[in-house]
């Protein structure tokens, strides 16, 4: 019998880095509450800058058409760059453009200064969840994305409230303000004490033709299952006071606690999508969508029984809660090295493409057919993208087994 002295490679698991995770959820958190903002603040804004309301909404529609613009190509120019510093840099445009907006003299120079924060915005989102990707093992992807995105669904529960809480106790200059100076300390936080993250070499300088690209065909799928998604939420979401007083015949009184339920509910979706996205990697997406279109069916089918109603609410929360999360952790498990910071900012300009088709549908199937029309269409969309969800799945796991 003989032994060896020659030592055993044992793998080494990253500690798992919860402190640079919950910076990055906070700013998720500070810039999807001033996305916003002019929302909840929209009469005291209207008042002293002296224009419509309708005004102040459209600060809100061009955060949008920028950020559809701008994400992609700024995504391109970013991408061999030290992460943390891009990162940082927008958090730190963004701060300044809301601390402009704050100081604002006149509607059309608040106008100039959102769409500086949307470009940022638009960075931001491009790169926030590569990098986060960057710090995880895979066997901890979808919690710590989770995590981060965690921050968007916290912002509407809790930020946009008390940013809106704020200003009418103050005023809407006070809240901008706040919000600026906590992205600027968020930014200097970012800057020197998160840790570099840049693109290997080796990444960086691949010339590899896009079409070429072995990840492509699940990443584009994934992007029609991204439109979807969108198109579906906000057609339904959008109008869902003329459905809770219309169609569900519910009191107005009680529609903000319908709502807050609905919030709640997308943070315990947040938390599931944080254990299924590791455990169930191919199949989470496409179960959690599924649900999704149950409930949306529920509502369209089932309006007047109130029980049916707040179940599916809360199927809605969770699973809304939930999708963002997996649906970003699918396109960081399937993107090669060198297309994700291009996923990253895709998904983002293709939600917001689905947004605003959303949007506009759900007003038309409103009009024409009432408020359960919506719901209905929402519930074929979603449906539609869970098995799109599948395929983009079963691409990947096609490109994962083909030999290199």
């Amino acid at each position: 019998m003989t032994t060896s002295t020659r030592p055993v490679a044992v793998p080494v698991t990253r500690r798992f880095p919860l402190g640079p995770l919950l910076l990055l959820s906070l700013g998720v958190f500070v810039t999807v509450t001033a996305e916003s903002l002019p929302a909840g603040l929209m009469p005291e804004m209207a008042a002293d800058l002296r224009v419509d309301p309708l005004q102040i909404g459209l600060l809100v529609s061009v955060w949008a058409l920028v950020v559809i613009v701008t994400s992609l190509p700024l995504a391109r120019a970013s991408a061999s760059l030290d992460r943390r510093v891009v990162v940082a840099g927008a958090l730190a445009v963004f701060a300044l453009a809301n601390l402009a907006t704050a100081l604002s003299p006149t509607y059309a120079f608040a106008f100039g200064t959102r769409i500086v924060a949307a470009v940022a915005h638009g960075v931001f989102w491009a790169i926030v969840m590569v990098y986060a990707t960057s710090l995880l093992d895979a066997a901890s992807l979808g919690a710590g994305l989770a995590i981060v995105t965690g921050g968007g669904t916290a912002a509407n529960v809790f930020g946009l409230p008390l940013a809106t809480a704020l200003a009418q106790a103050t005023s809407w200059r006070v809240a901008f303000t706040a919000m600026g100076v906590g992205m600027l300390a968020l930014a200097a936080v970012i800057l020197f004490r998160m840790p570099r993250s840049v693109v290997e070499r080796r990444v960086a300088g691949v010339r590899t033709p896009l079409l070429r690209d072995r990840s492509l065909p699940a990443l584009v799928v994934y992007g029609v299952v991204g439109v979807l998604i969108g198109l579906a939420q906000f057609a339904s979401f959008t109008y869902v006071r003329p459905y809770l007083s219309e169609a569900a015949l519910i009191p107005d009184g009680w529609a903000s606690v319908m709502l807050f339920v609905f919030g709640i509910a997308g943070l315990l979706g947040v938390a599931a999508a944080g254990l299924l996205a590791d455990r169930f990697p191919r199949s989470s997406l496409s179960v959690t969508l599924t649900l999704l279109a149950g409930a949306y069916a529920s509502l369209a089918l089932a309006p007047r029984s109130v029980p049916v109603v707040v179940a599916a609410f809360v199927v809605w929360g969770a699973a809304t809660g939930a999708m963002f999360p997996l649906i970003q952790t699918a396109l960081m498990r399937t993107a090669s090295d060198a297309l994700r910071a291009l996923a990253s900012a895709a998904i983002i300009v293709l939600f917001n493409i689905g947004i605003a088709g959303g949007s506009w549908i759900g007003g038309l199937l409103g009009e024409q057919a009432g408020p359960t029309a919506g719901p209905a269409m929402s519930a074929v969309a979603v449906l539609l993208a869970a098995g799109g969800a599948a395929i983009a799945a079963a691409l990947a796991r096609r490109r994962s087994q083909a030999p290199a």
